[in-house]
């Protein structure tokens, strides 16, 4: 038993020290305690982050798993923080890129990430910035984190720059010194533990052999690219930026191309000002417009079916939002009623639908035979009935060989049928009908067939 146990812990064991496949290429999951899911492509390594709320500091990080297989970092608009060491470790960590709705992020949570690049802020987050692939607060007056492999030796702080947070230069691999603008001058990093030199920036304005004639000139921000107030000498070379101005973001519109009957339609979210599309949803065209019923019989009360617009996945359209009807006066008596929808909102243009009510049948009680004759007798209609059709056949199905009566008026319940062959079984049914004021007329069902076979 002993020896079983042992054996199958050194098959798990085996097991779990395996890595993942790349040939696995899709793997999902979750981060414990809140509620972000996360997708990684091992193919491709790249890292989606997705949900709701805050990230949780973490021990280790929740990719520790799966870290030799990110390269690209996507946090979604959505999550709200960062918390410490998400990323520790995650040595493979090229890029990440961070949604427009976070607003806190600890700076340990890159540590060990000895491969990161450039780290990219949404231009709409209103809490922080990237610049030349560094996290930075909003206007730039703080610098967060310094990503550890950015391919340079030196760095000079921006004039934006008055802070350089703590941790924000940990681990980095190439840079040797960095040059202090006059503006930062709150340092909270401990440079000689981390062996990078520290310079000032010296550039005077002014000096003993020539005198500055200074010309300013604002190179104004768009949405997505910093602009800048820039500083030059009419008489030399000199060149300055004396401060940075953050992108403005994109200016957000919603754009609709209504969907009809034989297009699809989009709903467009794009800035009004660059005009860069953020996202294009299709507004599927419509598919079917029907009533809940298209026919009824004469009952003496009001019809009022429903209206019923599907598109062309079988989505219902809502009734008020999608579209509008209104429902045709009467609806009680005899007659043909027109439903006219309007499409509003996603969707344009109109349907027609058209709405019947047929009299009630009669009923077909007996025939009477005598020589040659035969004489049909049925129920009459009380109301919507100006009077009976009458067809027979020698055919079953009156294919073929028909010949109709008219009987005029509602009260009449029978009629002769003279000049009939004998021997021979002849067929017959009756309908009502009913002429409406725009001399249109409609008919009942036909009852059933009765037959006989004269004498």
């Amino acid at each position: 038993m002993k020896r079983a146990v042992a054996l199958f812990i050194s098959l798990v064991l085996i097991v779990c020290s395996i890595p993942f496949s790349a040939n696995a290429q899709v793997i999902n999951d979750y981060i414990p305690n809140c509620n972000i899911e996360y997708t990684l492509d091992t193919k491709q390594g790249t890292l989606e982050i997705k949900g709701a709320g805050e990230i949780p500091d973490s021990f280790n990080s929740p990719f520790a798993h799966i870290a030799d297989y990110i390269k690209n970092v996507t946090i979604s608009s959505g999550i709200t923080s960062i918390g410490k060491r998400l990323f520790k470790n995650c040595t493979a960590v090229e890029k990440i890129n961070i949604a427009d709705t976070i607003i806190d992020i600890d700076a340990s949570a890159f540590d060990g990430c000895t491969s990161l690049k450039e780290i990219y802020v949404d231009v709409d987050n209103e809490m922080y910035s990237s610049f030349d692939g560094m996290l930075y607060s909003k206007n730039l007056s703080m610098l967060v984190k310094y990503p550890q492999a950015k391919p340079s030796k030196s760095f000079e702080t921006l004039k934006n720059t008055t802070t350089i947070c703590k941790g924000s230069f940990s681990g980095v691999v190439y840079l040797k010194s960095i040059i202090l603008s006059e503006e930062t001058v709150n340092i909270l990093e401990d440079f000689d533990e981390l062996g990078i030199e520290v310079n000032k920036n010296d550039v005077p304005i002014v000096d003993e052999k020539h005198k500055h004639q200074p010309v300013y000139r604002t190179v104004n921000p768009t949405c997505t690219e910093f602009g800048y107030v820039e500083y030059t000498c009419k008489t030399c070379d000199i060149r300055l930026i004396n401060e940075y101005i953050c992108p403005v973001g994109h200016k957000l519109v919603e754009k609709t191309v209504a969907a009809t009957d034989n297009s699809n339609g989009h709903l467009i979210t794009y800035c009004a000002v660059c005009g860069y599309v953020e996202s294009d949803e299709l507004i599927y065209s419509i598919d079917r417009v029907s009533l809940e019923y298209s026919s009824a019989v004469y009952d003496g009360y009001q019809f009022s079916p429903n209206v019923s617009v599907v598109d062309t996945v079988g989505n219902e359209l809502l009734l008020g939002t999608d579209y509008v009807y209104a429902s045709p006066l009467g609806r009680k008596n005899v007659g043909m009623y027109t439903y006219d929808v309007c499409f509003i909102g996603n969707y344009s243009g109109m349907a027609r639908l058209f709405f019947f009510i047929y009299p009630q049948c009669p009923v077909f009680k007996k025939i009477i035979l005598r020589p040659a004759q035969a004489e049909l007798v049925w129920t009459t209609i009380n109301a919507q009935c100006d009077g009976y059709e009458i067809v027979y056949s020698t055919s079953p199905d009156f294919s073929s060989n028909n010949k109709y009566i008219i009987v005029e008026g509602r009260k009449k319940s029978s009629v002769t049928i003279n000049n009939l062959k004998s021997k021979r079984r002849y067929y017959f049914r009756i309908r009502a009908y009913k002429r409406t004021n725009d001399n249109n007329t409609f008919y009942s069902n036909w009852t059933k067939v009765g037959s006989a076979v004269m004498i």
